[in-house]
């Protein structure tokens, strides 16, 4: 976290003890784990909580729905999950719910009641719901606030009703030990002013990092450490360059982490520890000055200009999946929109030198 969060913390800190983390740690029994499972251009995301109930957030599109299941059933066979939790009935979002439904128990199914689900498919996720034996259905209203295994969630989305699905997603508030989440849904601008204030330390990029999301306001509110955006990094433009540009400009040494080039992204939280593993690029073992810190993002271990020397900055763009190259200039290859960073923060987010550049 930026100063304020770090303040916060240090009256935590004779409780804790600053120590080195890893982002290949073994998930141990009291641990919470969230994880962004890769959907391409949906979401999907899967919480164990401590005392070891399984929560599923949307589950991407009609057809993510198998993938989605299959991975649950990979992490414990005979899974029931506690909780479903659905933001809103965009296809990317909702469709895979039908086949969680269709193949798995749910115990509570929680859905914005203020949002029409009038869609084919979301009046069909509606219709299991209501059928799966035993299931107990409630609206996933603003405020309401859950716990499990001393995990608390909160939902902190706007009460206003807006016109666009994606302004009415539910954002849902983390807090376990000195880790805090925000997950955002399809978010955009209008609910991102309006949303209860955390700062937190790992912030979901709002609607897959459109250019409609992630205002500077928002940014500066939430003052997040690291960003993880679920995309497949070609459908729509996700994510936005200026919105990139953004969260590079309020914070140049901010970790970005995509499901398109990290695959599935799991956070490991033990209550006085949290750290990141993804399926791709390696993360480097670093060691807590502050009560909270978390592990670097993936990619090359280095952190930054050695002392006293210039820090060399580069150019990348952001949007693309196959856009994974730095350059020497904003205009190499016609990039347009460039975003302008330090050569150790694009090494550090996944970026190699560009041959021709270098």
């Amino acid at each position: 976290m930026k100063l304020s969060k770090k303040l916060l913390s240090l009256g935590l800190a004779v409780l804790m003890t600053a120590g080195t983390y890893v982002n290949s740690y073994p998930a141990k029994k009291q641990d919470m784990t969230i994880e962004f499972i890769n959907v391409g251009a949906g979401d999907a995301i899967y919480i164990e909580t401590p005392s070891g109930d399984d929560i599923l957030i949307d589950a991407g599109t009609a057809g993510n729905g198998k993938k989605v299941v299959n991975y649950l059933k990979s992490q414990e066979k005979s899974m029931d999950l506690e909780y479903v939790i659905s933001t809103h009935p965009d296809a990317d979002h909702v469709g895979g719910l039908k086949y969680v439904f269709q193949n798995m128990k749910v115990k509570k199914f929680y859905y914005p009641k203020d949002t029409s689900y009038s869609t084919k498919t979301a009046k069909e996720v509606l219709s299991l719901a209501k059928k799966e034996s035993g299931c107990k259905i409630y609206d996933a209203k603003s405020g309401t606030k859950l716990s499990s295994g001393g995990a608390k969630f909160e939902f902190v989305h706007s009460i206003k009703n807006y016109s666009s699905d994606n302004e009415d997603s539910v954002m849902t508030y983390i807090d376990y030990g000195n880790l805090e989440v925000l997950l955002t849904g399809d978010a955009e601008k209008g609910a991102e002013s309006a949303a209860k204030k955390y700062n937190v330390d790992i912030l979901q990029m709002p609607h897959h990092g459109s250019a409609g999301s992630s205002s500077s306001s928002f940014i500066k509110r939430f003052d997040p450490e690291k960003i993880i955006i679920s995309t497949d990094g070609k459908k729509y433009g996700h994510p936005s360059a200026n919105a990139l540009k953004r969260y590079i400009s309020y914070d140049k040494n901010i970790d970005v982490y995509r499901t398109d080039r990290n695959g599935n992204i799991k956070i490991n939280a033990n209550g006085k520890k949290w750290w990141v593993k993804t399926n791709k690029y390696s993360s480097q073992k670093v060691t807590a000055t502050k009560p909270g810190s978390g592990s670097t993002s993936s990619g090359s271990s280095s952190n930054g200009s050695s002392s006293g020397s210039a820090t060399k900055y580069v150019y990348a763009n952001g949007g693309s999946s196959s856009s994974n190259k730095y350059h020497k200039s904003a205009t190499a290859h016609g990039m347009k929109d460039a975003i302008k960073m330090s050569e150790s923060t694009a090494k550090k987010n996944g970026y190699i030198a560009c041959k021709t550049c270098y």
